[in-house]
This record gives C-alpha cells, structure tokens and sequence, in this order.
C-alpha cells in the first residue's frame, strides 16, 4: 500500500480540484439561475403594479361616473316628479282640467240626450275627480320608473365600457 501512496495523493488531489472545479461552476451556474428568476419576479411585480395602478385609476373614473350619473338622475328625477306635483295641484285648484279628446261616432247616442244625436268628432270629455287620481299616480310611477330605466341604462353602459375598453396607462 506504500507503493500506490505516490499514486493516491495525486489522484485524490484531482478528485478534489476537479470537485472544486465543479462547485465552482455549479455555484456560478446557481447564481445566474438565482439573477434570472429575481430579474423575472421583478419585471412581474412592475407588471402587476402598473396593471394595478390602472385598473384602480378605471374603477376611480367609474366611480366618478356613477356618482355624476347618479346627480343627474336624481335631479331630472326630483324635476319631473315636482312637474307632476305642480300639475296635480293645478288640477286640484282648477287652474287646469283633465281631459280625454274623445271621437265618438256621430251615431252613437249621447245619454240623457233625446233622440240620436251624437257628440260628433273631437269632443272633450272631462274625467271624474277618481279617474283624475290614477292619471297622477299613472303619470308619477311613469315618470319615476323612466327615470330610473334611463339611470340603469346609462350605468350599465358606463360599467360595461369601463370594464371592455382598452387598459389605460
């Protein structure tokens, strides 16, 4: 075994150089790999971050829409429902009438009037005091469910453009 002494000392001093030779290479090959994923997770996190700034700057606009469609909604609203009001009070006062612009065949008789004789054509028939009521409420909820249509329809457009027009930076 003294013999192969001279041999094995040489031979483990390469086993070692070439260990180290390998480390190091794996070591520097480690350290890139390492660069490269730091550089990735980096260039994503900016990507989300201004994915992020902008969806965030689309929701602040749209919130900005909604409240001012939501204004102008409530004012156009609150205008006719005093249109209404101012009208009804009107018809209250009898300052103005309800009327029905009637066409009733000149055949058809009148009751109460002898014989066959007929309002003819464009005769204005005023509405009991009851029927005068359910116009108003009629036109009321006519006028507010417009409204509100109209108030759904435009934040409806608003959110759906909002949310499938183009990213801005």
């Amino acid at each position: 075994m003294i013999k192969a002494m001279p041999y094995v000392a040489p031979a483990v001093l390469a086993a070692l150089l070439a260990w180290s030779a390998e480390h190091y290479r794996l070591s520097a090959e480690l350290a890139a790999v390492r660069r490269d994923h730091t550089e990735q997770l980096l260039a994503l996190e900016q990507a989300n971050t201004a994915e992020l700034a902008r969806a965030t700057r689309r929701a602040e606009s749209l919130q900005q829409q909604i409240i001012q469609l939501d204004e102008l909604h409530t004012k156009e609203l609150s205008r006719a429902q005093q249109d209404n009001n101012e009208l009804r009070g009107a018809v209250d006062a009898g300052a103005k009438r309800l009327r029905i612009l009637a066409q009733r065949p000149a055949s058809c008789p009148v009751p109460g009037t002898a014989g066959d004789t007929g309002l003819g054509d464009g005769a204005a028939v005023e509405l009991s005091a009851a029927a005068g009521r359910a116009y108003h409420r009629l036109r009321a909820g006519l006028t507010s469910d417009t409204a509100k249509l109209q108030a759904c329809q435009q934040l409806l457009r608003a959110v759906t453009d909002g949310a499938a027009g183009p990213s801005q930076p």
